[in-house]
């Protein structure tokens, strides 16, 4: 009996193979989904971001009876630029308005051209068109629009605009005043 109760200490090959190939898988499975999940939060940071740029254009234009700012064009974060231009309110409402990746965040203000009537598409108001990399960090403003799903169309109130954002996994992000 003595003998054996000896030969029944400890683990098996087998057994401990199994426990090691179980957690391998486990680790495995957390290695996967951790990228996407790590770009899931990137892109949840960049829709508050972008919504938090609209609360701050809301904000501009309160101070400034309604008005939007001027201009055309690319906007970065270290340019000069009068009060009332987009430059200006980069440097005055937004200050360190920086993407998840630590990148500024520029902005490229158009117009919404190529549409009569209220509601027909913005021409370049369709991120899928532009030739806008996934990471460039340049949220596109488009004047005289909101969105329809992930593009602009026109309106006629020439105080609202669509603010346009390619995200990191998850197509084009789209909001507007």
């Amino acid at each position: 009996m003595k003998n054996l109760l000896k030969s029944k200490r400890g683990f098996t090959v087998i057994e401990v193979s199994l426990v090691i190939s179980i957690a391998g898988l486990i680790f495995l499975m957390v290695f996967v989904a951790l990228p996407g999940l790590r770009a899931s939060q990137r892109d949840t940071q960049r829709r508050d971001d972008m919504l938090s740029f609209v609360e701050t254009v809301k904000k501009y234009q309160t101070n400034n009876r309604g008005a939007l700012p001027t201009g055309t064009g690319e906007v970065v974060n270290d340019g000069d630029g009068a009060e009332n231009t987009w430059q200006g309110f980069y440097n005055k409402y937004l200050g360190n308005f920086v993407d998840p990746d630590g990148e500024y965040y520029k902005l490229n203000v158009i117009g919404c051209t190529g549409a009569n009537e209220p509601g027909a598409d913005c021409e370049g108001g369709d991120l899928e068109d532009k030739s806008f990399s996934e990471n460039n960090y340049t949220i596109l403003v488009i004047t005289k629009a909101k969105c329809s799903g992930s593009k602009a169309v026109r309106v006629s109130n020439p105080r609202n605009l669509a603010v346009l954002y390619r995200l990191e996994g998850s197509g084009v992000y789209c909001t507007s005043t």
